[in-house]
């Protein structure tokens, strides 16, 4: 009798467990990509509203869509795992025709903009930076035909030029 309800109690035991709920702390991302010489980069930008948007700079065209909350939790948890709030902000590479990274990831009341380079041995970081950049392949995304502002600057094939009289030894003007 004893076995018995330790036995009808053990299964009781199992179906009190609380269901493990994905608490989201980012509430947006923005990922840029520099583009090689091949490539003219891009942008994809992320929110907690299932927003999806996304600049393509080899066909100059804006595209939007709607993610599911399963793909927001799996960034969430993507991000989280590679401990996003501890990794340093760049690395120290110098490559001439590599892919760049820069993102930026927003939580409550702070942000943090993160740069790699995407290298022949890439790292956990740099593999959720690509696997975030692959991931339009799985966004039903339409074009649209206005521009989409983002908060990266590397999707922009030259960063904006400072006008002459801000430089501080400007260059010599002919007359």
């Amino acid at each position: 009798m004893k076995h018995f309800f330790i036995l009808l109690f053990i299964p009781f035991l199992f179906s009190c467990k609380k269901h493990f709920h994905q608490t989201n702390e980012i509430i947006k991302v923005e990922l840029a990509r520099s583009g090689a010489w091949s490539d003219y980069g891009g942008a994809i930008g992320v929110d907690s509203s299932l927003n999806y948007k996304c600049y393509d700079g080899n066909t100059k065209r804006n595209f939007i869509g709607k993610i599911n909350a399963s793909f927001w939790d799996s960034i969430n948890r993507r991000f989280e795992q590679i401990k996003f709030k501890e990794i340093p902000v760049f690395d120290n590479k110098n490559i001439a025709d590599a892919t760049y990274f820069e993102l930026i990831i927003y939580w409550k009341d702070s942000s943090k903009r993160i740069t790699r380079v995407r290298d022949i041995k890439p790292d956990s970081v740099v593999n959720a930076f690509r696997w975030l950049n692959d991931s339009y392949k799985k966004v039903m995304l339409h074009q649209v035909n206005y521009s989409i502002k983002f908060e990266t600057t590397f999707q922009d094939p030259l960063p904006p030029q400072p006008k002459i009289d801000q430089v501080k030894f400007p260059p010599p003007i002919k007359q």
